[in-house]
């Protein structure tokens, strides 16, 4: 992945172009404010000397003001101030005569105070003079003027512009640096992951990504995909035992099919017998056709398409439905059966009909094996506030140690190889429970076998 396309490079610059943004319009703030703040200053000392000198003209009259503004224009000039008596009608008396240049601009008026700017060369300097002044009014025809230089003023604000320039400039450059630098350590790493990624690609799921020792996301990241390739590995290896098992499993009916298909042919035989043979058939077609729905019902469940129907399940009600079919059924195998009706309403999220088809099946295993005389229980309990669905036997049980490999499918103990079935239902129970978010315990009765699905989370699991 070339640089500039990585994700770090384009949020880098996109934080360069904000600070850059903020840092502009930070010191035009402080550049508009520093203008405001020279403006205000030289206009109140404008305003103020003016007003001295009004009040110094009242007092000592026009040959005492001649005489000062003779002296402060003299001295005055030499730090940049100036000072001039003239006529109402321009004509020049005393003071400086640069005040009086047709360049003069007006400005604004404020208190009765004439403002205006003027720029120009004075005398023999080879540099040009940007000076504010003030003209007042004294009566008897006369005007003051009051003039202050305002070069540092300008030259402040070039450099204030420059160090404006100069910030964006080092800013943008800064972006780009770290900007790089951070592309090339982020790219560095992700790199790392997509080598190991694209030995998955060519079908190497044995490849482990190794773990940064940072405890940052990238870790978090890659331990998350070890997860995912652990995941895929034992899926890939359930996949290919269950299609051994399948291969196995369906072989055999199949055998027994052609089998008897093929012998009934090689000699004529009456209807009778033709239909015992077809009977025959149609159980082993029967026997098939239970293994498929048995791993089409495991599918389903563990591709979550029933988490499209999710409702509140009461476990009371559908329990008490299906005790209410099986108890027949039960006493007709020569067994007991209890049914343990809870006296409250117990609710969760689930889906009904794989709840249902759990259910049946556990209630299946118990009666199957179950011996005669033994009894089968049920029951819906809600301990802690946890809800449960509990089925008991009296049968031989599991050991602790095949527990969880019956979990697996078509897996079965080898004493119960001989009884019909296809050893998918407790799978499929798994894949029920664990679509539920719910636990499956398996533990003895003594005698006999105690499964428990115990719903740990009664809210609406999430998608």
């Amino acid at each position: 992945m070339e640089l500039y396309k990585t994700t770090v490079f384009r949020v880098s610059i996109q934080f360069a172009a904000i600070f850059v943004v903020l840092s502009v319009i930070t010191l035009l703030s402080v550049y508009y404010f520093t203008i405001y703040e020279v403006e205000t200053q030289a206009e109140n000392e404008l305003y103020f000397e003016l007003k001295e000198l009004e009040e110094y003209y009242d007092d000592q009259g026009f040959d005492s003001l001649l005489k000062t503004i003779t002296q402060r224009d003299e001295y005055g000039q030499a730090l940049n101030h100036y000072y001039t008596l003239v006529k109402n009608d321009n004509q020049f008396i005393a003071g400086s005569e640069f005040l009086l240049r047709k360049e003069a601009e007006s400005e604004y008026e404020k208190y009765g105070i004439q403002y205006y700017k003027l720029a120009g060369y004075l005398g023999t300097d080879d540099h040009e003079v940007f000076v504010k002044y003030a003209r007042l009014e004294l009566g008897d025809g006369l005007s003051l003027l009051v003039g202050q230089a305002q070069n540092s003023f300008t030259e402040l604000r070039e450099h204030v512009f420059n160090a404006l320039l100069y910030a964006v400039l080092i800013t943008l450059i800064l972006a780009l640096i770290v900007g790089t630098y951070m592309g090339k350590f982020v790219l560095s790493r992700i790199n790392a992951i997509d080598k190991g990624m694209d030995k998955v690609i060519e079908s190497d799921f044995t490849q482990v990504l190794k773990v940064p020792e940072n405890e940052d996301e990238f870790q978090a990241l890659t331990i998350k995909l070890n997860t995912m390739l652990e995941r895929i590995k034992n899926l890939i290896k359930g996949m290919r035992q269950v299609s051994d098992n399948i291969a196995h499993d369906l072989r055999s009916p199949l055998t027994r099919m052609r089998s008897r298909l093929e012998v009934t042919l090689l000699q004529n035989r009456d209807e009778q017998e033709y239909r015992e043979v077809m009977v025959k058939v149609i159980e082993d077609c029967d026997e098939l056709l239970k293994t498929f729905n048995a791993l089409l019902a495991i599918t389903q469940a563990e591709s979550g398409v029933f988490r499209d129907n999710l409702e509140e399940v009461d476990l009371s009600n559908l329990v008490d439905e299906l005790a209410e079919l099986y108890h027949v059924v039960v006493e007709d195998s020569g067994l007991r059966f209890n049914w343990k009706k809870p006296t409250e309403k117990i609710v969760v999220y689930g889906s009904r009909h794989s709840l249902v088809q759990a259910v049946y099946t556990l209630l299946e295993n118990a009666i199957k094996y179950t011996p005669k005389g033994g009894e089968v229980t049920i029951e819906v309990s809600n301990t802690e506030g946890i809800p449960s669905i509990i089925v008991r036997d009296t049968g031989p049980g599991i050991p602790e140690n095949e527990r969880k490999r019956v979990l697996e499918r078509f897996q079965r103990l080898e004493s119960d190889r001989s009884k019909p079935g296809n050893g998918l239902g407790l799978s499929m129970v798994d894949a029920v429970v664990k679509l539920h978010h719910a636990e499956l315990i398996l533990s003895d009765n003594n005698p006999g076998l105690k499964v428990e699905i115990k719903f740990v989370d009664t809210q609406k699991p999430s998608i």
